[in-house]
Parts: structure tokens; sequence; C-alpha cells
């Protein structure tokens, strides 16, 4: 299985989104509320919301690949349920569909005090990587 070490996705570092939990098909992710992923009115950005949707359903499709595969994001829907506030988001994905060439994953998204935040879905693209 493969896990997202610091390091492997710089942005993810960037922004601090951490894996917490990875198990086949299935990730959890967590980010903690900083005062540069905030907008306007004191809520998390909804790219923000977006990025770790996305990331959560990578993760979940990572962990089912070989090490002859990779994916890619070809697909990405959000729906906003409330602002994002608290101490952190945590996003909870499963992955739904893996076949040969796509997955599709869908991922919950909560606020440090469990309350849903964004729903989401994401569809991946997988392809053979040559080895070096």
């Amino acid at each position: 299985m493969k896990r997202t070490s610091k390091g492997m996705i710089p942005f993810w570092d960037y922004i601090g989104i951490e894996e917490t939990l990875l198990e086949k098909g299935y990730a959890e992710l967590k980010i903690t509320i900083q005062p540069q992923l905030l907008q306007g009115r004191g809520t998390v950005h909804g790219g923000v919301i977006a990025t770790l949707i996305d990331a959560a359903v990578g993760s979940a499709v990572r962990s089912s690949l070989s090490e002859e595969e990779s994916a890619s994001t070809v697909e990405l829907k959000v729906n906003y349920t409330r602002p994002g506030i608290g101490d952190y988001l945590v996003a909870k994905s499963t992955l739904s569909h893996r076949g040969k060439t796509l997955a599709v994953g869908e991922v919950k998204i909560e606020d440090s005090s469990g309350k849903l935040v964004a729903l989401g879905s994401a569809t991946y693209m997988i392809f053979s990587v040559e080895k070096a």
C-alpha cells in the first residue's frame, strides 16, 4: 500500500494536509485550520476544501494501485454544506469503484466538532508507469 509520506506531495506539506489513516480503498486526511487557509469572512476557503477532497480520493486510489500503476484526477465534484470552521477538517474517503482504467471515490469532510462541511467525489484515470 502506498502511504503518503512527508515530502512526497510538496503542496500537501505547504498547506498542512496529513494522511492519518490508510486502508485498502479507504483514507482519512486532516488539515489544521490556519489563517492563510481562510477567505475574507474568516472561514476555510472553498478551494482548500476542494483540494482536501481531491487529496483524500487520491489517497484511497493510491491504496489500490500496484507498483506499476499511477493515477491522475480527471473529474472533481464538491457540494459545500456549511462553512469550514473550528480547529481542523477531516476528510473520510471511500473508493466506490476501481476498474482497470478508472477509479471513483466519495468523500465526507467534517469540522472539528463533527459537523458535515462538504461532500465530494472524484474520478481518477489509472495508467501504467515504466520502471527506471
